[in-house]
């Protein structure tokens, strides 16, 4: 009897672990199987949007090409240049190209018009229905909401939870046996099997990475939670003093008031404000992988005077934090390499969701 009994104590905590196990392995599967089709769908949106910028300039190099040809021109003489053919609107911002040969941005009025900065020539124009189109922007639209509005991003936001739970179950999962060969001489069956897991387990720690800063991006209470670690909240915007009926300061002079400002800081995009807003200029620091740039330069838009500034370089914990969310959700992080692993990682996520569909139904038509 006593032997017994201590069979039972000892085989008490496996029978635990079985039962925990396959609860675990109806939730993973389950809830791959209903939230299945959203998750492809996003992941593989995903994928393409790592190189969502490469996406546009390659399906219109009509407009994005720009061959280096001498110095680079003024900002003011590139503004004359569009004002001057499009008088129905002034110019309100411009947007810089970080590297060569590549046209920069105006908007005038309702129109973003494509500049090589080396000639001066304007390559194209799109209104903002246009830019609205794009294969790269409708690709943006589907991944954050699926075309659907609030409804979509809200579903776009528990599916994010759904594959965040995904990874780390699977991990769990994973661990007793840590299966990662890949059988090529076996069945498809048993092939598809260990890629399922082989690959999921790869790819894991990016997927994580991914999905996590996705719920942050998704979800403004995490936002919040991670810049309640600053010391002290972050100063207002300042505001535009009202205008004395003076000039409006030049982009030129507002590129260099923000280069005095932040030296060490590439201009991504300046704005000449609006009546209550100063002029805005949107700088990167080279260790800032973000596209647009994290730091501002704020200037009074009538005097040139700098008003404030906020550069990544004194921000906060939180604050650098919350820098990092789109980086680390894009792939930016350390530039190329960082968005080739991502991209592979995104179609990692893909091929689950077809291995792990493969597997239920196989194990369906084996029950039958």
């Amino acid at each position: 009897m006593h032997n017994v009994i201590a069979r039972i104590a000892r085989d008490q905590p496996e029978c635990e672990l079985g039962w925990m196990r396959a609860t675990l392995i109806i939730l993973h599967r389950w809830t791959a199987l209903v939230v299945g089709v959203i998750l492809l769908g996003t992941a593989a949106s995903g994928a393409s949007l790592v190189f969502e910028g490469a996406i546009d300039r390659g399906l219109h190099p009509e407009l994005w090409t720009a061959p280096p040809s001498g110095a680079l021109l003024s900002i003011d003489t590139m503004v004359a240049r569009v004002e001057a053919k499009y008088p129905q609107g002034k110019v309100g911002a411009v947007s810089l190209s970080p590297v060569p040969g590549r046209a920069w941005t105006m908007s005038a009025g309702g129109l973003t018009v494509f500049v090589n900065p080396y000639t001066g020539n304007i390559t194209g124009t799109r209104t903002a229905q246009e830019s609205q189109t794009t294969l790269s922007r409708r690709l943006h639209v589907f991944h954050v909401e699926l075309f659907a509005g609030r409804i979509g991003r809200t579903i776009v936001g528990v599916a994010t939870c759904v594959a965040l739970f995904l990874v780390l179950t699977g991990i769990i999962l994973w661990w007793p046996d840590k299966l990662i060969r890949i059988s090529t001489t076996a069945s498809w069956k048993r092939i598809n099997f260990d890629l399922h897991h082989a690959l999921g387990i790869v790819a894991a720690l990016i997927l994580i990475v991914i999905t996590a800063s996705g719920l942050v991006i998704h979800y403004d209470a995490l936002t919040n939670a991670i810049r309640s670690l600053d010391a002290a909240p972050p100063a207002p915007a300042p505001q535009q003093a009202a205008g004395n009926g003076g000039a409006l300061q030049s982009f030129d002079a507002l590129a260099a008031a923000a280069h005095g400002a932040l030296p060490g800081a590439t201009i991504m995009f300046i704005s000449n404000g609006g009546a209550k807003n100063p002029a805005t200029v949107a700088m990167r620091f080279p260790e800032d992988r973000t596209p647009g740039g994290r730091s501002r330069v704020f200037i009074d838009r009538y005097t040139g005077v700098i008003l404030g500034n906020v550069s990544t370089r004194n921000a906060q914990t939180g604050t650098r934090i919350d820098n990092l969310k789109r980086s680390l959700h894009a792939g930016d992080v350390l530039g190329k390499p960082t968005e080739a692993l991502w991209f592979l990682a995104a179609l990692v996520m893909v091929s689950q969701i077809v291995t792990g569909f493969a597997m239920w139904w196989n194990a369906r038509r084996a029950r039958r």
